[in-house]
């Protein structure tokens, strides 16, 4: 089918015009063979066509874009509008209904411009304007508007660019909810993060709420960490993090620093964030590693008196048993006297501070390199490691030595051991059978020397009582004389009148837990001082219930100030029910003090004696032994033979 001529003409035409753009671009244009006229009309043909092609060109661009372009006039009027912005009109617009209508109808159905809109602000003013704006979909649009002006100068036009930015908005808020969440998480964590480069550099840091380890007018980026920190840590946290190569790997090291007196304990996280980019995340464990050391304290220690406990000393003797260095290996078993008797007595808060005062002594006397420990109840041992049987004799007898010579505040809680010494001398010997071998010889000192530490404590039970004022030698004596005598008229056996003797000797044993102020107060006692002065007769049952030698008398002690009506104190007891003994001392006691002045009251007469005691038969005293003491009073010349 052959071509239309007019079509022809057309194509024939355009590659005229072709070939004049390729000779324009050449700069080789001639224009000798074509007519004045049909040069001027061809000319403009070929102007009038590059334009077209110019703002296809353009078109083209604009189309392209994702945002919205259009054109508008100074009403606000579309008069040209980009593909883009055609897909945000809505479906049911025509393009008759855009072009040549204001932008606020065609987008938002309208009658006014929009509040904050960028075009009313370019167009009142004739400058550049650019407005953030939201919709009520939750989009958000970066809208522009750039003047277009007339060759005056004046404004014409407005172009309007429209970028839909809600899903970079989204983002920028999602990172800053997550920046915000992870500010908060750092501020409400205790540790210290610090950044730096692989130079040691200082580059940030978030600041610890709990320690310092740090001024933050020193921490400038840039300078060195060992310049803002402790030398000491900054050194290692950089050594540490030598040891890092691939990005997210973490190396954990703990650090011990001084801080004001105080020893702090810190963790440091080493991690390897970047390139060349490093953080240290540095936590202060001193309370975690207090509890630790706590706890590992007491596994091997003994929490009264702070040495070793059983379980230390005998992993230490396993460890000594192989050790052939440490022979000769010597062996101190130490007990401590009469614990027993000052539990039972005081209460074991009284024998607590005769182990810890004893510990002490041990304690000074010994090498660091000796191993110290409490292994039972009134039990220590001692191992010496490369120490000889004499080296061990001398420490026990400084032991001993320092225990007599020790400052006390009383009698029973002096510090007294007994102690045995055996030693381990060649890899053949078994050092368990030295401890056995010290505790056989501990055990014997011990029964050697108990009737001499009784002796002694008894001697200083009568000295305390004297020195108090409360028991004088003349009252003591008084009634061993008394009862030697009124036994006789009894015919009381020898066992029951050494018992009397005895009683006479420690009845008031317990009043050296008294205080003083009261025992020797000028006047009449107060019901609460008259309640204390009461309980000497349980102090005392207590302290000779724990000396074997004289608890026969425990309970006669317990008793004596019982009376025959069940007045008396500590327990009420009635007549018979008071042990015979505690009744007949009761009189002899009665008698000698009434006889004899004392701080609240003048002493009475042989005769007024005997009044009282009459007077009192039968409700303080047992009837029948008070009448037969007033018959032995008025036989027997008490009154020459006392003092």
């Amino acid at each position: 089918m052959s071509k239309d001529p007019q079509q022809k003409k057309i194509e024939l035409l355009e590659n005229e015009i072709a070939e004049l753009k390729e000779k324009i671009k050449a700069g080789n244009l001639e224009f000798k063979n074509i007519a004045d006229s049909s040069r001027k009309n061809f000319l403009d043909d070929v102007i009038k066509e590059s334009l077209k092609e110019s703002e296809r060109e353009k078109e083209q661009i604009l189309n392209s874009l994702v945002e919205r372009v259009s054109y508008l006039d100074l009403d606000y009027n579309i008069k040209w509008i980009n593909k883009a912005g055609l897909k945000a009109v809505p479906d049911n617009k025509r393009i008759e209904d855009i072009i040549g209508n204001p932008c606020y109808q065609v987008y938002h159905n309208t009658d006014n411009p929009c509040e904050g809109c960028p075009v009313t602000g370019t167009i009142k003013t004739g400058w550049p304007w650019k407005e953030e704006i939201s919709n009520g979909k939750g989009e958000t649009f970066l809208m522009s508007s750039q003047p277009v002006l007339d060759e005056n100068g004046k404004i014409k036009g407005v172009i309007e660019v429209m970028l839909d930015i809600s899903m970079r908005k989204e983002m920028e808020n999602a990172l800053e909810r997550s920046q915000k969440r992870s500010k908060a998480l750092l501020n409400a964590i205790p540790d210290l993060l610090v950044v730096f480069n692989d130079k040691g550099l200082f580059i940030d840091y978030h600041e610890s709420t709990e320690f310092e380890l740090f001024q933050s007018e020193s921490a400038v980026e840039g300078r060195h960490l060992t310049e803002i920190m402790p030398e000491h840590l900054a050194s290692t946290i950089i050594k540490n993090t030598g040891t890092l190569h691939n990005e997210g790997s973490v190396r954990t090291f703990e650090y011990n620093h001084a801080s004001t007196g105080e020893n702090k304990y810190f963790e440091c996280k080493v991690v390897k964030s970047g390139i060349h980019e490093n953080a240290c995340i540095i936590r202060d464990i001193s309370s975690r590693k207090s509890k630790e050391n706590d706890y590992y304290f007491k596994s091997f220690h003994d929490v009264l008196t702070g040495l070793y406990n059983r379980a230390y000393f005998d992993e230490e003797l396993k460890r000594l048993e192989l050790n052939r260095n440490a022979i000769p290996t010597s062996v101190l078993i130490v007990d401590v006297n009469s614990l027993k008797l000052t539990n039972d007595a005081f209460g074991h808060a009284f024998g607590d501070q005769l182990l810890k005062k004893v510990s002490e002594i041990l304690a000074a006397n010994c090498r660091k390199s000796d191993v110290i420990a409490r292994t039972g109840g009134d039990e220590f041992a001692i191992l010496l490691p490369g120490s000889t049987l004499s080296r061990a004799e001398k420490l026990a007898s400084n032991i001993i030595t320092a225990c007599n010579e020790s400052v006390y505040d009383d009698i029973f809680s002096r510090p007294s051991v007994s102690i045995g010494c055996a030693t381990k001398v060649s890899q053949e010997e078994s050092l368990i059978d030295a401890v056995h071998k010290a505790d056989e010889l501990m055990y014997k000192m011990k029964l050697q020397n108990r009737g001499k530490h009784l002796e002694q404590l008894f001697a200083d039970i009568i000295e305390t009582a004297q020195t108090r004022g409360f028991e004088t030698h003349r009252h003591i004596s008084n009634l061993i004389t008394i009862n030697k005598l009124f036994s006789k008229k009894l015919n009381l056996s020898a066992t029951t009148a050494e018992k009397l003797n005895n009683l006479a000797k420690l009845h008031d044993i317990g009043k050296i837990r008294i205080p003083s102020k009261i025992l020797t107060k000028d006047g009449m006692l107060n019901d609460e001082e008259y309640n204390t002065i009461k309980q000497h007769s349980i102090i005392g049952y207590r302290i000779v219930k724990a000396i074997p030698e004289f608890s026969s008398i425990a309970e006669l002690i317990l008793y004596h100030h019982e009376c025959w009506d069940g007045s008396g104190y500590p327990s009420g007891l009635k007549e018979k029910n008071i042990p015979i003994e505690s009744r007949i001392f009761s009189i002899l006691d009665s008698f000698d003090s009434m006889t004899h002045d004392t701080p609240y009251k003048k002493g009475k007469s042989f005769d007024e004696a005997i009044e009282e005691i009459h007077k009192y038969s039968g409700r303080q005293y047992d009837p029948e032994i008070a009448r037969s003491f007033t018959d032995f009073l008025k036989e027997e010349n008490l009154e020459s033979i006392l003092s």
